[in-house]
């Protein structure tokens, strides 16, 4: 009997390596997994960040409650901005568009509602003194065109669809006030085309953007075919028309199986599972909220996305948002999604130079807090006495940190072109930081006074945001070409450039300030995370880390979202999953909306999907040349399961963990780069594949694969009989949404 189990598991082996290690050892039901994960609302809210949403990377709705009779249907589009010469966040910012209502006949007594992560559609159910009214809403993934379907009883054949166009104005007049001289759009003209409504919104800047919306009607059913079109030099009411017209004529069904192709082929790129329902739902409502946020060839995204909401922020920001913003696309292996930052930089790039002071637009380049998609966002650093400047002219160091973001691309994919394209645009950010650095008497090249973003009063000498940019710009300019005729300056930077400030309680602000008060932001500890050329591989930094940390979140009072989402990762850095996770339940429990939205007066996207980033670096970590596979997992979390995450050098990686141990994992090279791993299995390794493990100590190992090679790890050959797929959990199913 011991000889026929040893055959049959011989067999089971021989089988796995002859058709594929790659197919065998998955199991992922992709349907059911995510129906666990799909948020689910017992009724919907009179609150947008309590509200449903779909979009295609462009266009958008946001599904929730007009009052308590009324179903609103906000509808977004990223490109609508103004046009006007002037501010980013007034004559250039974000406008409004509208929204429809839905109004019963009777007096609502219930309604529910459900997103389908899988399909990428919400639907529910409104039930009135009169009748029900069914409804599902998906934003069609290869058109610009929203639909809306209704299938009603007889007491609610005749419920009201009505459009209200809002006022074509900056909503950052609403929390500042309105500039001298600025005034809104003109209003909106309302018309019809045949059977087509449509909404006019004319632009002081030229041309407008109409909302355009037909009903087929049916039986028992209307269906709404609704989109949004502008165009800057004449109308786009042509445009709109047609988009409803030609989707109300096509075949539904048809349209909805192409939408749902897209998001079917879309999230098996990679996958995650986790013993906690919270946060695994969460992780895969961020997946499917980055693909309804944005695309390739789609405008990069902002602060909110395709859902409109009124805000103080209605521009792009370039202090942390939008680099939090694009973290979780590189190791989700979604980097067509990530390119969005990468053309907005280089479609951008002519008004870099035209951002620093003129004396350096020769050889500098620079990003301001905030801009339009054009980038022109002035920076004032000059070197000399900066008195009276405001400190958003004064942070110097957002573009390189939007860099790393671009490095982030070439280093996941080892694509030459996107190095290539980023080379100059590095450097020159890097030029104005050597045009205004001095050389003072202890032999230390210094900084101006700078501005470290977020912190009151945070102008001074040595920032140590910029020193940790400046550092990590000289070292990767090196690394790219350590041939360039400033090759030899870079090292002197590197070998010369003053301390960064610290004192008895951690890294401070800079040289003039310390950390004396509550901080939203990690603008101070940047060299920490995400750069990590402070690291915990360094044993003679861990004290230093240990303690700048602590003392920043020992001041309580100005913490945000992304304060907990910068700890998390920062703790995971360090190996402590179980202070990592504390972190990300923080943030939970205390910020985030039932929709995993954020706010901080108006819609902030970047925090929830900063903590995508925190929960990545839970399972796999790749900096400093080195992958991390279970690098900080909590102790609870026994069991997890993840496949083709990406690492920098363009690996995929997939593992399995059970009962608290790592069981196998698989290494396909997509660039033939060398690799070192720490695959985090106790014990010998074993090996699966023909690429040789060299064992380099401490648990990690050397591989050398060639392009499209792969291999696997294991505990042993039993081991390899467990699949990737969904993990048991404990908690809640279906966490989000709203449960009242």
């Amino acid at each position: 009997m011991k000889k026929l189990k040893h055959c049959v598991l011989f067999m089971l082996f021989a089988l796995l390596f002859q058709t594929g290690f790659a197919q065998t050892n998955t199991a992922i039901n992709w349907q059911k997994f995510l129906s666990r994960n799909d948020m689910v609302y017992n009724s919907l809210s009179t609150k947008w960040e309590e509200g449903i949403f779909t979009g295609n990377g462009l266009l958008g709705a946001m599904l929730y409650m007009k009052d308590s009779n009324a179903l609103r249907l906000e509808v977004g589009r990223t490109d609508v901005t103004d046009d006007r010469p002037g501010s980013p966040i007034f004559e250039k910012a974000r406008l409004p568009i509208g929204h429809f209502e839905l109004r019963p006949e009777g007096k609502i007594l219930k309604n529910s509602a459900r997103l389908d992560l899988w399909n990428a559609e919400a639907s529910g159910t409104i039930v009135t003194d009169k009748g029900t009214i069914s409804w599902r809403t998906l934003t069609l993934s290869q058109s610009n065109v929203i639909v809306f379907e209704t299938n009603v009883s007889a007491g609610e054949a005749k419920f009201q669809w009505q459009f209200y166009p809002e006022v074509s104005i900056s909503s950052r007049t609403k929390y500042r006030g309105i500039p001298e001289g600025y005034s809104a759009n003109p209003p909106a003209v309302r018309a019809n085309t045949g059977a087509v409504e449509y909404s006019k919104q004319p632009m002081l800047a030229g041309g407008d953007y109409t909302t355009a919306w037909v009903a087929n009607q049916r039986a028992n059913s209307r269906i709404y075919f609704l989109s949004v079109a502008i165009n800057r030099k004449q109308s786009a009411a042509t445009q709109a028309v047609q988009l409803v017209s030609k989707a109300a004529k096509d075949n539904l069904q048809q349209l909805i199986n192409v939408h749902r192709q897209w998001w079917h082929s879309y999230y098996p790129h990679s996958f995650i599972s986790l013993p906690d329902a919270r946060m695994e739902s969460f992780y895969w409502i961020q997946q499917y909220k980055l693909a309804s946020g944005t695309r390739a060839g789609k405008p990069a995204l902002d602060l909110m996305g395709p859902w409109f909401r009124d805000t103080p922020w209605p521009a792009y920001w370039f202090n942390l948002n939008i680099q939090l913003t694009y973290s979780p696309l590189y190791a989700a292996n979604r980097l067509n999604l990530a390119g969005g930052l990468v053309k907005l930089i280089d479609n951008g790039k002519a008004n870099l130079s035209k951002n620093v002071p003129a004396a350096y637009q020769y050889n500098a380049l620079a990003l301001g807090r905030t801009g339009a998609a054009d980038l022109f966002s002035p920076v004032k650093v000059t070197g000399a006495n900066d008195a009276g400047v405001a400190e958003a002219d004064l942070e110097m160091g957002n573009l390189t940190w939007c860099l790393y973001y671009y490095w982030l691309q070439y280093r996941y994919t080892m694509d030459e072109s996107i190095k290539a394209r980023l080379f100059p645009l590095l450097k020159g950010s890097i030029n104005y930081y050597l045009d205004v650095m001095v050389k003072e008497e202890d032999g230390k090249w210094h900084l101006p006074r700078t501005y470290s973003p977020e912190y009151p009063g945070g102008i001074t000498r040595d920032c140590n945001y910029d020193l940790s940019l400046l550092r990590w710009g000289c070292q990767t300019l090196l690394a790219i070409n350590p041939k360039d005729e400033l090759a030899m300056k870079w090292k002197d930077v590197l070998t010369n450039i003053t301390p960064y400030p610290k004192d008895e309680n951690g890294l401070r602000i800079g040289r003039d300030v310390p950390f004396g008060q509550s901080h939203r932001h990690y603008s101070h500890l940047l060299m920490i995370y995400p750069l990590y050329t402070m690291n915990w591989d360094q044993p003679e930094s861990r004290q230093l880390i240990t303690q700048s940390l602590t003392h920043w979140h020992s001041f309580k009072g100005a913490l945000q979202g992304y304060s907990f989402t910068g700890g998390a990762s920062m703790y995971a850095m360090m190996g402590n999953g179980d202070k990592a996770l504390a972190y990300l339940n923080q943030l939970f429990d205390q910020f985030i909306k039932p929709n995993t939205l954020y706010l901080e007066s108006g819609p902030v996207i970047e925090t929830p999907l900063a903590a995508a980033t925190s929960i990545q670096e839970l399972l796999l970590q790749s900096w400093g040349d080195k992958i991390r596979v279970f690098p900080a997992v909590p102790a609870a979390w026994t069991d997890l399961s993840f496949e083709n995450l990406r690492a920098e050098g363009a690996f995929l990686i997939s593992a399995v963990r059970k009962d608290g141990e790592t069981k196998w994992v698989r290494i396909k090279s997509l660039a033939g780069e060398p690799c070192i791993i720490q695959p985090g299995i106790n014990g010998k390794v074993l090996v699966k594949g023909k690429a040789q493990l060299k064992d380099l100590g401490n648990g990690l190992y050397s591989v050398q694969l060639k392009k499209n090679e792969e291999v696997v790890l294991c505990k042993n050959e039993a081991a390899l009989l467990l699949k990737a797929g969904a993990v048991s959990q404990d908690g809640r199913n279906n966490y989000w949404g709203n449960k009242n």
